[in-house]
Order: structure tokens, then sequence, then C-alpha cells
């Protein structure tokens, strides 16, 4: 087989793993409306932790499965935020909001977790960092292994609403709530 005909089997896996990604997303839709009737939160450790688990000897598909599963939780905090829900509504985010819009800069100060039992450790924040179109002014992690970034935000309602739903998830997943 020649490399354009491996490009275009390349394309068509790629244009079904799409349907599949889509359909994923539609189920965390779905999960977010109940984890909002139920007053329950995005962030569900002991869940991701189960389903690492059954991957745990692909090493290649479970960072792909990571990855999918943080994407997944950003937007069911894009929704959280969206429908205002309380839990997400803390003077500190509110906080946050207000600096961003004021300053044009997003500053998170976040304790990781060391052990990645209750939360997220230092690789998994800057994955989640990386993926957005916010950019790094400043990082630093100490000994301890707490976190601090200045990100540059762009005033805009779309880079705002990303950098606001960042902090949000930021902050739930870290363990220094």
């Amino acid at each position: 087989m020649g490399l354009g005909e491996v490009r275009k089997e390349i394309n068509r896996i790629d244009d079904s793993m799409k349907l599949l990604f889509n359909e994923r997303m539609n189920c965390s839709n779905q999960v977010a409306e109940v984890k909002i009737s139920e007053n329950d939160s995005v962030f569900k450790p002991l869940r991701e932790k189960e389903i690492c688990e059954r991957f745990a000897d692909d090493e290649e598909y479970l960072t792909f499965i990571k990855k999918v599963m943080q994407i997944s939780r950003k937007r069911q905090y894009g929704i959280f935020l969206e429908r205002k829900v309380d839990m997400m509504m803390s003077n500190k985010l509110m906080a946050v909001k207000d600096l961003v819009l004021e300053r044009g800069v997003l500053e998170l100060k976040l304790m990781a977790d060391k052990t990645s039992t209750k939360g997220l450790n230092v690789k998994d924040i800057i994955s989640i960092v990386a993926d957005t179109s916010l950019e790094i002014n400043s990082l630093n992690v100490d000994d301890e292994g707490q976190v601090h970034m200045v990100l540059q935000v762009n005033r805009n309602e779309k880079s705002v609403k990303e950098a606001w739903t960042l902090a949000c998830m930021l902050y739930e997943e870290t363990i220094n709530n």
C-alpha cells in the first residue's frame, strides 16, 4: 500500500473517530445535566481511576482516553457555568472573572496532588492549561507542589469564558479548595 492509500485510510478512521467522539460528548452533556439536577460535582477522581485501570495495559490508549475525559470535564464545567449553578459561582471564582476582565490575566495558585488520588498532579494541570488558547506568562512549582501561574487572556468574550471555565475546572480539581 502506498502513502496515498494509507492517508486515505487514516482519513476514513479519523472520520469514524469524529462520529464516536461527538457521541461521547453528547453523553457528557447528559452527564452534566444529571449532575446539575442531583447537585453533584463534575470531577469524579474515583470514576476516572476506574476508567484508567480498564486501559492500564495500553499506555498510548490510556493517554488518549485521559485527554478525552479532560475534554469531557471541561465541557461539563462550561455547562455548569452557563446554567449559573450555585456551586460554581463562588466568591473566589467571581473575583477571578473580575480580575480577568480588569487586568487581562488569570492568576492561579493551586496545590497539586503528588499522589493523584484526590486531585490533579502538576503534569495534569499543565496539560489542561496547554490545551487552551491562553498564553502562559509565568509558571512556578515549589517543592510542596504549589503551582503558581499567570496566564494572558484576551479581553474578548470567548477568551474570558475560556479563562473562567479553566479557573473553575482547576480550582475544583486540585486539593486546595
